[in-house]
Formats: C-alpha cells, structure tokens, sequence
C-alpha cells in the first residue's frame, strides 16, 4: 500500500483549524530565511500557505546571502523577546558563513518551534514532553495514521542526522521498537535492509532502494528528496518498483509522502506552544 500523506493531511488541517479557532489570540510564526537555497524557497512557501489554511498568522524575514552573523543573532534577539510571537523558525540550511548550530541556540526553547536547540534535544532524550522535531514527529504521526504498529518491530534508519535519524531512533525507541541506526560506513548494509521489519531511508541517493532489497511486509518510509536524470523530484525508493511494492509492502512516495507530513508537525509545534503559554 501506498502511504500517501493526502488523507492524513486533510485530516489534520481540520483539527489545527479547530484548535486555533479556540484560541483567544492568534498564533503567530516568524519565520527567518537567508537567500542561496533554492529549495528553501518552495518549502518556506508551502509552510507558509498552510499556516494560512489553518488560521496561523506568519512573519517572514528575508536576508540576503552575504548576511552578516549579527543581523541574524540581533533578529532573533528581537523575536525572543517579542510577546507576540509565538514560535520562531530558522530555515536551514545557512550559507557557511553562519554558524546553523550556533544561531538555531539563540532561539528560546519555548519558541523553538522546530525542535532543533539542545534543550529541547536533550528533553527528547531523557523522555521529557518538550517541541519534538518535525520530520521525525511527521513519521510517526503518519505510521499511527495508517495504524502501522512500532512496538515490538525490528527498526532500521538509514539516517544519524541530528535533524532526522537520531530524534527519530529516539521516538520509535519510545514506543518500544528495537532500533538500529545505519549510515554510509554500516557494514552488511543490505543484509540489514532485508532483514528490516520498518526502513527509514535518508541516504539521498535515487534509486538507492528497490523491490530486490526488502522482505514482504516491510514499512519503507522514504525521507529523501532527490532529483532523478530527468530532473524528476524522487525519493531514495526507486518509483520504478512502485507497482512492484505495492502489492507487498507499505511504502511513502515522494513527492506526497514524510515532507507534507513534516509541514503539519511543524504547525502542531507551533499550536502546542500556544496552548502551553
């Protein structure tokens, strides 16, 4: 089965709109974005016009790509202390002249909408309730929407980003999966895929997947976004083998699979937060 993100999406801008309709203040996000990654661009406009769907006010800032550090650090200074934003988003990545780890802790925790300050890591990993990050929120919330059970599963994540596989391992751990995390340098990587009862892959390679490497009844959750010869967004799974899986394995696409799943994890952060404070 295809898990496409459509229903659960649908599903969920109605209860974000119901839960902002409850609200004696609107939501606001701010949302900081420095010129020089084009697919930053698409994802901002999208975050933004879902924000609008369910009701959220936002607040773009756009730096240009020779931005000094300061501008940065005294813009997030500005926000942190103003009341009536809610959540802050700095959109990565940064040109390399800014430091992405340094800057993303100048963010309050309590407005660190996408989950990525070392506070709000370290209380994922300790199993305190704190804003978990989104892509990693957006998985799970898509495996309980198609009632996909972790408990018990023999886990693999192909991912040890700090952004991805790491709170990810952390939250399937949580739910009381085993869990392995594999990268590049994993030995006996495809010996891992076969045996893999849920594989999520991030390596960004297309085609790296396909029928060949998985058992019947695996969960493939493809978190890459890749682009093919044709210049065909893709994922890691091959789309080629799509019809293949279908009749044996539950599968996201992309596009239409983890990142529209993402955006929604993000708003319900930030809706979070507002209930919170």
């Amino acid at each position: 089965m295809i898990l496409s993100a459509k229903p659960y999406v649908e599903q969920k801008i109605k209860e974000l709109k119901e839960r902002v309709s409850m609200m004696d203040e609107t939501p606001t996000l701010a949302i900081i974005q420095v010129e020089g990654d084009p697919a930053s661009d698409r994802y901002v406009t999208n975050k933004m016009k879902k924000c609008a769907e369910v009701g959220i006010a936002v607040e773009h800032y756009y730096f240009g790509k020779n931005v000094d550090s300061f501008l940065i650090e005294e813009k997030i200074s500005d926000l942190n202390a103003d009341d009536d934003i809610t959540g802050i988003l700095l959109q990565l990545p940064l040109p390399p002249q800014l430091d992405e780890h340094y800057l993303t802790n100048l963010i309050k925790p309590n407005k660190d909408v996408d989950g990525f300050t070392e506070l709000n890591m370290g209380r994922l990993a300790l199993g305190v309730y704190g804003n978990e990050p989104c892509t990693p929120k957006g998985v799970m919330e898509l495996l309980r929407f198609y009632n996909i059970p972790v408990q018990g599963k023999d886990v693999l994540i192909i991912n040890r980003s700090n952004i991805v596989g790491k709170p990810l391992a952390m939250m399937m751990t949580k739910q009381n999966a085993t869990v392995t995390l594999a990268h590049s340098k994993t030995a006996r990587l495809r010996d891992k895929i076969a045996r893999a009862d849920i594989i999520v892959t991030g390596v960004g390679q297309a085609g790296f997947l396909d029928e060949r490497d998985v058992k019947n009844g695996a969960v493939i959750i493809d978190i890459s976004i890749n682009f093919n010869e044709e210049g065909k967004m893709c994922g890691d799974l091959d789309k080629e083998c799509y019809d293949l899986l279908a009749g044996r394995c539950d599968f996201t696409p992309v596009p239409g699979g983890v990142g529209q799943t993402t955006v929604m994890a993000l708003i319900d952060n930030l809706i979070e937060i507002s209930e919170r404070f």
